[in-house]
Parts: C-alpha cells; structure tokens; sequence
C-alpha cells in the first residue's frame, strides 16, 4: 500500500507542478514569452484529478480504523482527527473551486491563491509539519512551491510549446526566476533536513531507506544543476533547445519521485534506534556488509569508491559533451542517471558503516 500511496503523491506533484506553470506563464505578459498552448480540457482534468490522487492515505487509515470502530466511524474520525483526512477535505474543496476558476476562464490571481492553498495543504500533511509544527510547516510548503513553480514552467515549455517567439525576453526573467527557485529549493531541503537528521549522523542514516532517498535526492540535484546552467548559460540562442529543457524537466521529476517516496519512510531522529526498529535499507549489506548497533559512518578511502565516483564524474562530463554534440535528449537523461548510480556507489564504498 506505502508504494501506490508513494506513487500517488508522485502523480499529485505533477498535476501541481502543471497546473502551478499554468499560473505563472498567466502572469506574464504576451511579449515576454514564448507561444505556448495547453489545452482547457487537460487543466480541468488536472483539476478532477486531485481528490482521486489525495485519496489513497485517507483509504489506508480508514480501513485501518475500520476493523476496531466500523467503517462509519472510521470515515469520521480520519475525516476530523488526522492530518491526512483534514488535508484531503480541503484539497477536495479547494481543487472544486479552482476547477471552476478554470472553467470560467477566471483571472491568474483566483488560480495563484488556489495553488498556494494546495502547497500549504500539501505541507499540512507533511512529516515535517507533524513533528515540528510551524517551522516545519513553513520549510516543506517553501521546498515544495519552489519545485512545483519551477518543474511547472519547464514542463509547459517543455512540452507544450509551439512558437519560439520572444524566447531571448522569456530567458531574461526565467533565468533568475530558476536560480531564486534553486536557492530556495536547496535552501529550504536543508532546513528539513536538519529536524529529520543530525549533521554529524548524516552518513550515517544512509542505511536507513530514508537516507539512502535522502542520499540519492541529493546525487540527483547536482545532474538537474549542470542541465539548468546549460539551458539558462550556454544555450543563448534565439530559438529554444527543446532538448535540454525536456531533460532538465525529467530530472526535476525525477525529484519528485524522490520526494514522493521519502515522505512515506520514517524520518531518522534516532539513526540507531530506527534501525533496530526498522532494520537496514535494501541492497545495504551488499555494500557495506551486515549493520550493528551504535553506527557511526566512517569515510575510508578506497580504490573501489574512488573508481566509482570517477566514473559518476563521467558521465556528467558525458552530460555536457552531449549538449556539445546534440545528443538525444533520453540518452543525455540516461547520463544523469549514470552520474547518480556511480556516486552513490562509490559514497557507500567509502565509508565505513
């Protein structure tokens, strides 16, 4: 059940992340973007989506509930009581008045405050509101709007586009616009990190499933980085690399995903006492070998690690070139990825857990 509720907030990110492009491109003036049409169907769509996408938690903790107290009372007391009830009656109610807003064609402000309540009631529910309250809060619902904001426009651009027109006035806001969006991202994933785990236990918790998410999250930015100074730097053409900006898209996605599963996984607190709790990461002892309590990572230099990381050294290399030889945008996607299994391996050859 954890991995089709995982991958239902994945699919909820995106219809956010669209219909938060939607929003932004709206605000901005005709001369200063290029043609881009979505159709109003695929926006209502998006829209009906929602409750069916926020629907699986609120079913698990039903059923849960409904073998002690019946399905009535069940419905009731998710609906009242917990986090993830109370976040899916005001996402229904919310995405029922942005749909029609949409319908009726209504001003991109109405939709910007729409998607801003979605954010924050997406950070409602969050782990990181549950267990440190305001300041958690606040950090998951800035994280999140940056990613949806900033996966949203690429994604229309992306995908979407039908005219090149105005492309050089379109980099001259969105090129900042990305670079806040990045800050803030990475800004706000550090603040988050650190109520779920101690700077000193970090390596550490890279044999917990929540680490190792953690861990390759992070592995994942750095592909996502080298793809945006690319679109943002190097291609300063008058017409749009199309290419590019569907890679930097995916590996925005690819985030996501990221994202979606680790909000389902037990923050490490105590990296020693989840551990017994909850035992090691899969594929863990193939690296590191059996896991006993107290652990306390330790970076050992190795030919091994040192050979992995030169290879996820690479393939980013391979990522760049590729911008040089217009390679396909999938295979440059591919190197992304190479860059993000190498790393990993050769960081968990070289410690010592």
């Amino acid at each position: 059940m954890n991995w089709l509720i995982a991958l239902s907030d994945f699919a909820l990110y995106i219809v956010l992340a669209f219909l938060a492009g939607d929003v932004v491109l709206r605000c901005v003036t005709s001369e200063k973007k290029p043609l881009v049409e979505v159709p109003k169907k695929l926006l209502l769509l998006a829209l009906a989506l929602i409750p069916l996408l926020l629907a699986p938690p609120v079913i698990q903790l039903v059923l849960l509930l409904a073998e002690s107290f019946g399905p009535g009372q069940a419905v009731v007391d998710v609906a009242t009581e917990f986090r993830a009830g109370q976040s899916y009656v005001f996402g229904v109610l919310m995405a029922m008045a942005w749909w029609i807003v949409v319908w009726r064609d209504g001003s991109w402000v109405f939709r910007a405050f729409w998607l801003v309540l979605s954010v924050l009631n997406v950070a409602y529910a969050s782990h990181a509101a549950s267990i440190a309250d305001w300041p958690g809060f606040t950090g998951h619902a800035l994280h999140f709007l940056a990613l949806v904001l900033w996966a949203g426009v690429l994604i229309h651009i992306a995908w979407f586009l039908q005219d090149g027109r105005n492309w050089r006035a379109f980099l001259k806001w969105f090129t900042p616009f990305s670079i806040a969006m990045m800050i803030l991202l990475i800004g706000s994933g550090i603040w988050l990190m650190l109520f779920f785990v101690a700077p000193e236990d970090y390596a550490s918790s890279w044999i917990l499933p929540y680490g190792q998410l953690l861990l390759l999250k992070h592995l994942s930015i750095v592909p996502l980085l080298l793809a945006a100074f690319i679109n943002a730097v190097l291609s300063r053409s008058d017409a749009p690399n199309r290419a590019w900006l569907k890679v930097e898209s995916w590996l925005l996605l690819l985030v996501l995903l990221i994202t979606a599963f680790m909000s389902k996984l037990a923050p490490p607190h105590n990296v020693n006492e989840t551990l017994r709790l909850e035992g090691s990461a899969p594929f863990v002892e193939w690296f590191a070998g059996p896991q006993y309590i107290p652990l306390h990572a330790v970076w050992t230099p190795n030919i091994d690690g040192f050979l992995m990381m030169a290879i996820g050294v690479m393939f980013l290399a391979m990522q760049w070139l590729g911008y040089r030889k217009q390679l396909p945008e999938w295979l440059l996607f591919i190197f992304g990825l190479g860059f993000v299994a190498a790393t990993y391996i050769g960081l968990m050859f070289s410690f010592l857990f």
